[in-house]
């Protein structure tokens, strides 16, 4: 790229279509904690059940998805059960709904534990977008046992502040140089967490020869990505979660 200089102009910005959001499914926590813990008008156990049982029901066979994706056994097991037995939660004898709370309290903490430990950014995400669910579980299951639910609260908060610093696309942008004489060019930013999961932004800017090449905002193009990921899901859900929490 040749040495020229920024001229102060910019000209629009068009970030290109979302190519697959996250499922609502992903985002249950917070109306759970809301309800739960009295923020959004509260609603209570009941309303919290009612939140959880609706979006595993009506999404089941992808959360499952989801949960074969998994690479840990451990986490696994314990997330299909949780899943698979929620919706029957009020209808437990005592000596099935002990065991059945503890382990979605257990598997809770080990979801986000996995997060930390694997390696890939692909099942990093998906884990990342299985932790709302699971910890959605446990609360639901602390409150009906009358137990409080902040440490999986803020076990939940501590995940998701480590979903946003770490699904961060890597970003890169070119420029498309032609002839015009008032040097204003195309740019084209495409940023990337894995293959597959990308967004785009094209912008118009000027950059005089023999100037510093001008900054190049990559906000856009990260939103694309983010909207995509569990790390989208998190920044949205944390101030949320954070003003319950108090």
């Amino acid at each position: 790229m040749s040495a020229v200089a920024a001229i102060a102009i910019t000209v629009g910005g068009t970030a290109r279509p979302v190519q697959a959001a996250v499922p609502a499914w992903v985002t249950v926590a917070v109306p759970v904690v809301q309800a739960l813990l009295g923020g959004g008008g509260g609603g209570g156990l009941d309303q919290a059940k009612r939140e959880i049982i609706a979006a595993v029901e009506n999404s089941k066979q992808e959360i499952l998805d989801h949960i074969d994706a998994i690479a840990a056994a451990d986490v696994e097991a314990c997330t299909q059960a949780a899943v698979a037995k929620i919706a029957q939660i009020d209808s437990m004898p005592g000596s099935l709904l002990g065991p059945f709370i503890n382990g979605a309290v257990d598997c809770a903490y080990l979801s986000t534990s996995y997060f930390h430990a694997v390696q890939g950014l692909p099942a990093a995400d998906n884990i990342g977008k299985l932790i709302g669910v699971i910890h959605s579980i446990a609360m639901v299951g602390f409150a009906k046992y009358g137990l409080p639910t902040t440490a999986l609260l803020d076990n939940l908060i501590g995940g998701y502040h480590a979903v946003v610093a770490r699904l961060v696309p890597s970003c890169s942008h070119d420029w498309m140089f032609d002839d015009n004489p008032r040097h204003i060019y195309e740019v084209t930013v495409t940023c990337q967490l894995y293959p597959g999961v990308v967004g785009t932004d094209t912008m118009l800017k000027g950059w005089l020869p023999g100037r510093p090449e001008p900054a190049i905002p990559y906000t856009r193009a990260m939103a694309n990505v983010d909207a995509q990921t569990s790390r989208g899901v998190a920044i949205g859900a944390l101030p949320q979660l954070q003003a319950v929490r108090g």
